[in-house]
């Protein structure tokens, strides 16, 4: 029959013998729309069933397999049933035989479908078609089993499901009324009679429903167990265990309903479509074949059971979907369409469920097997939680990577303050970290400078990165070396020990420490600290040889001040493993002239300028060392023979003008210099435009204008706040005109930024000296002279200090020491360097104390006071007064044998011809003074009684063996007698005091005599 969906009018098929005279519903596949489909008159009539056609059944029998469709016998009329046989070979469902484990047949059959409830016994089928019977319907039991023995009847008369699944192979003919079923031969267990050979009902064919027609034999049982309707997906179940009404023949069809071909096959003609048209559906399905459940008949009235259908269809099984609720009518393709069989499941699989539930004991076997499942299944579940599950668990832990530590509150102080240097940060961690690698292969001050910026760009984006802080701290203790300030020294160990706790001890981690600690070489333990970390590095087998050079080098560093060879011995080693490594010439120059070798000191520099004639360093050492050694022109002309090369280098013209102020005392000329280069500042970047203009303060002060050198050091904060050298040379001003507030002020600006401690602590020992604070002076002057013992003018402040308290014995006392130069050279207030960012004039640091010793004095024959202010102004440089004072002195006494000595080394600087005379008459007076010993000897070496002056500087040593410039003169009378004996001299005295530029003269002198 063909039937079109009322929603979507899809076209489909339906096998008139599936519909009831009730009907049936019919659900679409393509829209899963639910209609009531009924036969049409002739249809109805044709397969309506006779008058008591079902007899009941006192005993329910084994059940046979549905004949399948047969195209042949489709055409015959209904016969009656025939004796049963046995499949032949080609039956391709044959029977697998009888299953022992389904039992006797009165057993409990487990498969037996439920009836709806009782209810429905007597109402009938519901009135609504569309009604679902819902699950208590498909699974309800009958109150009260009679038990296995109790024949289960089926209902008299009632055109169920059962009927269309039951019928017999042939009828005699549509209006011939249906044979009677055979009755069924006595359940028994065994074989079956054989006058009744059934074979034995398969399961799990009734469970897949019947296969494609034309595939099994005419032939087949009438009757027996009906199978389920070929729903072509799932199991619909059986309907009842009475034998099934015969139906007539189905309506044949002459002509094709698509094309009007006449029909010749009969199985085309129970389609009604030729097998053209029907390949052409296949390929376009809106009309397709559907098999459909018929109507559930109501339970029979005796309470016996009636098994509904399942409802599920292909559609939901192909696809995956859950099964739809039962009542609802299974739709899918026709099994008689498709080429493909459904597929079977094994009879053993449906085997022991059977089994386990026929009777008691297999019940109880039931129980005990699900206990003994239960029992298991908890077992393994407390198997997955207890033990496999938290190994699982441990083993995706460990295969993660570990989750980073925490940054070090050390790293994360120092980024929140490097936070506002860079607020517009862009990049990554690894761009900026490859840059500072770059700028520090350099080896220019410049670079340093960048490089220090780019490593703490690294830091801030990656908190984590040790490599960055390793390179922070290599940049920063290169660069700045001694005049890196305090607090960023503090900041930099600090950050070293962080990074060592993140990443160990590295070997980029101890170079950088070792330079770190090199920069302050002067403080107790650094430089074997130093040596010990390059030492570490060493003994890494896992270390490149970069770092490893880099050990050498600071190795070689350590071994400077003490041995000159081992030190080139280190500087060679690193040379090998790193030949590109520029800074190991430049350290090992440096180390020849810690030695007093200038010589080969500068020779080595003018090889690394040739090789490089844009390292700065080099050029820079080499202008030092000329102007430390005396030869200040030879200083010049390297700076113009640069300029020379690159014209407009400002860095040299910056130079030169240095140069005049500092060295060549020409200060007038480099304030014109420099104030040509200020007005092009605005082209320079602002830490070079802040340099010129303080270098053009610290020449305004030497020249004598203070006013001058405080507008210039105003502009050169104004471009960088934090310029040191700007606050030294304001402080110096407001120290000149005693305004502690101002001076307290700038003292802050340069605290810990300068390249000497000592001095430090002497300028802050000023500040409190003119805030009045006595007791905060003398200890900062102290502190001095334990950071540096050749700071004289700490220990003369101290006494300057003990004055303006009026305390007269102490200030006296203090004074003496200094009066006699047993532990100082009188010739030398404190070490300066010949060329210095941070410049003072000899003498700066006593600038204001004047007449402070001279106000103890309250009589005219009282001499102490006028001493030792004549003291004072001897190291202030003011020579005059000083000689004034001390004539005063000896007028009033004279023998006073220090007044004497002192006028003797005037007399000497102005070459005067009473020096010889004053000297003699000091040592007369008092011969254990070591100052008159020393003016003695340099007043008989002045006048060429070499051999006098000898002794005398001999003896002079004798008693004070610390003075450096009766050392010095010592040696300078040797050098043509006695020339190596002369080197040995003044290298002890370098040794001593690197600082000390006579001696250094002297050994350049010789190194050039060759």
């Amino acid at each position: 029959m063909r039937i079109v969906c009322q929603k979507c009018a899809a076209a489909y098929a339906i096998d008139d013998r599936l519909i009831t005279p009730k009907g049936v519903r019919a659900q679409c596949p393509r829209c899963r729309h639910l209609q009531l489909v009924k036969r049409e008159a002739s249809a109805a009539s044709a397969t309506a069933p006779a008058e008591g056609a079902v007899p009941a059944a006192a005993e329910p029998k084994p059940l046979a397999r549905e004949p399948r469709s047969n195209p042949a016998a489709a055409a015959r009329p209904l016969e009656a049933p025939a004796a049963p046989k046995a499949a032949p070979k080609s039956d391709l469902f044959g029977d697998f035989g009888e299953m022992p484990e389904l039992g006797p047949p009165g057993s409990v059959d487990p498969f037996a479908d439920l009836g709806p409830p009782a209810s429905q016994v007597s109402g009938g089928l519901p009135s609504d078609p569309f009604a679902n019977p819902g699950p208590s319907a498909a699974r309800a039991a009958p109150a009260a089993s009679p038990g296995p023995s109790a024949a289960r009847a089926a209902p008299a008369a009632s055109p169920g499901p059962s009927a269309a699944r039951a019928a017999p192979a042939a009828s005699p003919g549509p209006s011939a009324p249906p044979a009677a079923p055979r009755p069924a031969p006595a359940a028994k267990a065994g074989p079956p009679v054989p006058d009744a050979p059934a074979p034995a009902a398969d399961p799990l064919l009734d469970f897949l429903g019947p296969p494609p027609g034309g595939l099994e034999p005419e032939a087949a049982p009438a009757s027996g167990r009906a199978s389920s309707p070929p729903s072509g997906a799932a199991s619909l179940g059986r309907l009842s265990r009475a034998p099934a009404p015969v139906l007539p023949k189905p309506e044949s069809h002459t002509n094709c309903r698509s094309c009007g071909k006449d029909l010749t096959d009969p199985f085309d003609q129970a389609l009604g479509i030729c097998e053209d048209c029907k390949q052409r559906e296949a390929s376009f399905p809106r009309e397709s074949t559907v098999l459909v459940a018929p109507e559930v008949a109501p339970p029979p009235s005796d309470g016996g059971l009636v098994e509904l259908p399942v409802m599920s269809g292909l559609d939901s099984a192909a696809s995956g979907d859950e099964p739809r609720s039962e009542g609802a009518t299974a739709l899918a393709t026709d099994s008689r369409v498709s080429s493909v069989k459904p597929a079977r499941t094994s009879h053993i699989t449906a085997a022991p469920v059977r089994s386990a539930q026929r009777g008691g004991g297999g019940s109880r076997a039931g129980v005990f097997g699900l206990l003994a499942l239960a029992i298991l299944g908890a077992g393994g579940a407390g198997y997955y939680f207890l033990v496999h599950k938290p190994k699982q668990e441990q083993l995706a832990r460990a295969a993660q990577p570990p989750a980073p530590a925490a940054v070090p509150q050390e790293v994360l102080a120092a980024v929140g303050r490097w936070k506002l240097q860079f607020l517009e940060l862009e990049g990554t961690s690894a761009e900026h970290l490859a840059a500072g690698r770059k700028q520090l292969e350099l080896d220019q001050r410049v670079a340093y400078a960048e490089a220090e910026e780019s490593f703490q760009q690294a830091l801030l984006l990656d908190p984590h990165s040790a490599d960055a802080i390793a390179g922070y701290v290599q940049a920063l203790a290169l660069g700045r070396g001694p005049g890196m300030d305090d607090n960023s020294f503090q900041e930099a160990r600090e950050l070293i020990q962080a990074a060592k706790g993140m990443a160990g001890e590295t070997p980029a981690l101890l170079v950088a420490h070792a330079n770190l600690l090199l920069a302050r070489s002067r403080q107790p333990g650094n430089l074997e600290e130093a040596a010990r970390l390059a030492t570490e590095v060493l003994s890494q087998p896992e270390a490149a040889d970069a770092y490893k050079a880099e050990a050498h080098l600071v190795l070689g560093r350590s071994h400077v001040a003490t041995s000159r060879e081992l030190a080139n011995q280190e500087f060679d080693a690193a040379r090998k493993l790193a030949p590109k490594l520029q800074r190991v010439d430049y350290y090992s120059a440096l180390a020849h002239e810690q030695a007093g070798q200038y010589g080969l000191a500068l020779k080595q520099l003018r090889q690394r300028m040739e090789l490089d004639p844009q390292d700065w360093n080099s050029l820079e050492a080499a202008a030092r060392i000329y102007v430390e050694v005396g030869e200040t022109a030879r200083a010049r002309k390297l700076y113009e023979d640069r300029l020379k090369a690159k014209a407009g280098d400002v860095r040299a013209s910056l130079a030169l003008a240095v140069l005049r102020y500092q060295a060549e005392g020409n200060a007038r000329e480099a304030v014109r210099a420099l104030k040509d280069l200020t007005k092009n500042a605005s082209r320079y970047g602002p830490r070079d435009a802040s340099e010129i203009w303080s270098h053009l303060a610290a020449a305004e002060r030497t020249a004598g204008n203070d006013a001058g050198a405080a507008t210039a050091a105003a502009a050169a904060l104004k471009v960088v706040p934090a310029m040191p050298e700007a606050h030294l040379q304001w402080f110096m001003v407001a120290l000149a005109q005693k305004d502690a507030a101002l001076a307290r002020e700038h003292l802050k600006g340069f605290q810990g930024r300068l390249q000497d401690a000592a001095l430090e602590k002497v300028l802050e020992g000023r500040v409190h000296l003119l805030e009045g604070d006595v007791a905060g002076a003398q200890e900062r002057f102290q502190q001095a002279v334990r950071l540096d013992e050749r700071r004289m003018d700490a220990k003369l402040l101290e006494a300057v200090a003990a004055a303006s308290a009026k305390k007269r014995d102490e200030a006296f006392r203090l004074f003496y020491p200094v009066l006699e130069a047993r532990e100082w050279d009188p010739l030398r207030l404190a070490p300066r360097p010949a060329l210095s960012r941070f410049w003072l004039r000899p003498g700066d640091t006593l600038v204001g104390v004047e007449n402070v010793v001279k106000s103890l004095g309250d009589r005219p024959e009282d001499v102490q006071p006028l001493l030792y202010e004549a003291l004072v102004r001897f190291h202030q440089g003011d020579r005059q007064t000083a000689e004034r004072l001390l004539h005063s002195v000896v007028d009033v006494n004279e023998n006073n044998g220090g007044a004497q000595a002192y006028l003797a080394l005037i007399a000497l600087e102005a070459k005067g011809s009473q020096a010889r005379g004053l000297a003699e008459r000091a040592v007369r007076v008092e011969r254990g003074l070591p100052v008159a010993r020393l003016s003695l000897g340099l007043a008989q070496a002045s006048a060429g009684d070499v051999a006098s002056a000898m002794r005398t500087l001999q003896s002079a040593l004798d008693v004070a063996p610390k003075m450096l410039s009766a050392q010095t003169k010592l040696a300078e009378l040797l050098m043509t007698s006695k020339p190596k004996e002369a080197r040995a001299v003044l290298e002890k005295v370098v040794g001593l005091d690197p600082a000390y530029f006579p001696a250094k003269k002297l050994l350049f002198k010789l190194d050039e005599r060759g």
